[in-house]
């Protein structure tokens, strides 16, 4: 992968057992970063000690509106994929790779409604009790699906790259790469005040 550039590939198949989705995505060189811009720690080589990532949804989020509703997390603490920055070994800070696969009917996750847009949030800490700041970015451009293609051996895939057209920051297009949107989240008041909107359409979490 280029520089600035997280690849979000999921790969649609149907094993024995049924519908499944692998989700690839990473990002290198340094590019995830704090409030003051320092990259986001990677820990050490081992997995699952960086800075906390989790792949999710929002559960009233729309491809107009991927924000919205309550945050639902699919990977990091708590769930079967504890996934953070640094994952896969030989990234350093602000980076990652990650392969996750999931199967359709497990309850080790919970399955968002098909069309929901998928979104990746980061932490600028370790552990979510010590974070102070996260961001999130999605791609407005389509959404989760569990598909069964006629060919078992057959994939169809959605890519979300930071350089799409569709790809929408929840803290702004100022916030890019950075964790800037406080916990717990603001308020609508408050929220409005820091996009420096007049008027915004938003759903307290």
């Amino acid at each position: 992968m280029k520089n600035h550039l997280i690849l979000l590939l999921i790969s649609i198949q149907t094993p024995i057992y049924g519908a499944s989705i692998q989700v690839n995505l990473g990002i290198q060189s340094n590019t995830l970063k704090n409030l003051n811009g320092t990259s986001l720690t990677a820990g050490t080589p081992s997995n699952g000690d960086g800075a906390i990532l989790q792949l999710g949804y929002y559960t009233a989020s729309t491809t107009s509106d991927p924000f919205s509703g309550d945050w639902v997390p699919m990977t990091g603490p708590g769930t079967p994929f504890p996934t953070t920055i640094g994952d896969s070994g030989n990234y350093g800070d602000g980076s990652f790779k990650l392969a996750v696969l999931f199967s359709q009917g497990s309850y080790s996750f919970y399955e968002p409604p098909v069309g929901t847009p998928l979104a990746l949030r980061f932490y600028d800490s370790t552990a979510l009790a010590t974070s102070t700041y996260f961001n999130a970015v999605s791609d407005t451009t389509g959404g989760f699906n569990w598909v069964a293609p006629a060919d078992p051996k057959s994939q169809t895939g959605l890519s979300m790259t930071f350089l799409s057209i569709g790809i929408v920051w929840q803290g702004g297009s100022s916030s890019a790469y950075r964790t800037t949107i406080p916990i717990p989240e603001p308020s609508i008041s408050t929220l409005l005040a820091l996009l420096g909107f007049g008027t915004l359409a938003v759903r307290r979490r």
